[in-house]
């Protein structure tokens, strides 16, 4: 029951800070927020190594899968997600995340080898991905810099699934604690450096909002989210715990709805449902085989 239970925390809480990273930028410029928000992560985290009494020893794989974490993941991937957040919308960028699940599988079958890539899988990953594009494509004509946020979140997809592909191979034996402790500081340490040499802090206005959404993007977007990501990572293969990214714009959109009392129209309910098909036949196991331990179903 633990599986699935972290797998639905992780689509509750990351279909939820999409809407929140907007609110923390709010007077906050986006390099900025995303370093205060791990610097914050990474202190907690390591707290808790403390308190645990972790070992603050890495073996060669625990420092690759480190490296990937910090520089791939926590930097350059939500560098990416926050500048794009400033030209498109929280509901597109969390669209354009759903084509991570396609990339995670082709690298896991044609670079590490680790995964086979079955026709189910392929229909499975490709129908989710319709069903997202029902639910938030813009009607309108897409500005230039609407282009621009685009390209630069889908930059942020291909490093977060590079990522997830080299920490599947390399954190087999690593205490999640340490490696998000330390990849998190990594990526604190880059972002506050991006924000020192190319963002002006002499406008920062601070209010309620921004402060509690980088509060709560640190602890539980952060802390919670990626604990319990790295965890399932030892249990299920990339390609499956990728399909989290599928989840959530429906997870945004019923929070809209219940939260901010946006309207669900008949294209809503089409859209869910044909990303919750589409996940459904990726996660079913081929006719003839038998389902893996740590499978979610």
């Amino acid at each position: 029951m633990l599986v699935p239970a972290l797998y639905a925390l992780i689509c509750l809480i990351w279909g939820s800070t999409w809407l929140v990273i907007k609110l923390g930028m709010d007077g906050v410029p986006p390099f900025l927020a995303a370093g205060l928000r791990f610097c914050l992560a990474s202190a907690v985290l390591f707290a808790l190594v403390w308190l645990r009494r972790t070992r603050l020893s890495l073996s060669r794989d625990d420092k690759i899968a480190v490296a990937s974490c910090g520089l791939l993941s926590f930097m350059i991937s939500y560098a990416c997600v926050y500048w794009s957040e400033q030209y498109i919308s929280s509901g597109l960028a969390a669209v354009l995340y759903c084509t991570m699940p396609l990339g995670v599988a082709l690298l896991s079958r044609f670079w590490t080898k680790s995964e086979t890539l079955s026709p189910r899988k392929v229909a499975g990953i490709a129908t989710a991905m319709a069903g997202t594009l029902v639910l938030f494509w813009p009607g309108a004509g897409v500005s230039r810099a609407q282009a621009l946020g685009m390209a630069v979140a889908l930059f942020s997809v291909g490093a977060a699934a590079v990522n997830l592909v080299i920490v599947k191979r390399h954190s087999k034996h690593s205490d999640i604690f340490l490696l998000n402790a330390c990849g998190m500081g990594i990526g604190a340490t880059g972002l506050l450096t991006l924000s020192a040499l190319s963002e002006s802090w002499s406008t920062l206005s601070w209010n309620r909002t921004n402060v509690l959404a980088i509060v709560y993007l640190a602890l539980i977007g952060s802390v919670a989210a990626f604990l319990s990501y790295y965890r399932l990572i030892k249990e299920l293969d990339a390609t499956t715990l990728s399909l989290v990214t599928l989840i959530f714009p429906v997870v945004a959109v019923v929070l809209g709805w219940l939260v901010r009392h946006e309207t669900m129209s008949a294209g809503t309910f089409l859209g869910m449902l044909v990303v919750f098909a589409g996940v459904a036949v990726s996660l079913l196991p081929a006719k003839g085989r038998r389902a893996k331990p740590a499978n979610l179903l």
